[in-house]
């Protein structure tokens, strides 16, 4: 389904469930360390551009990507960047995002993980 639409389509699309994934990510650490706060490092740069860009030039060409291919990815090219610029840049801390931010990067990709979760619900087999 998502193939048929237009480019820009499917761009505004990927940008917006990016936004809504790193907004996750960042909300399940604050929690998990019991902070308000999340420190961005290099390394932390480094693995979600090389991750971003493979998963949105392969979901513009191909479609979805999947969770397994996504984490495939991430430890094929992820990982391996990280090491990088872990020593090339070293581990110093670039800034820091507030708590706030989080949600801030979960809005625009909302309506997006909202109609996806209706669309696998109304397709799942044996639904009436």
């Amino acid at each position: 389904m998502m193939s048929r639409r237009t480019f820009a389509r499917r761009l505004l699309r990927t940008t917006a469930m990016i936004c809504f994934v790193i907004g996750w990510l960042i909300l399940a650490t604050c929690l998990l360390r019991w902070t308000t706060e999340r420190v961005v490092s290099v390394d932390d740069i480094a693995f979600w551009t090389v991750v971003a860009a493979i998963t949105i030039a392969w979901e513009l060409r191909r479609g979805t990507l999947g969770l397994g291919r996504t984490l495939a990815v991430a430890l094929a090219v992820g990982l391996p960047a990280v090491l990088l610029s872990q020593w090339l840049g070293g581990d110093g801390e670039l800034f820091t995002l507030p708590l706030w931010a989080a949600p801030a990067l979960l809005l625009p990709g909302l309506p997006y993980a909202v109609a996806d979760a209706r669309g696998r619900k109304s397709t799942a087999p044996g639904v009436d």
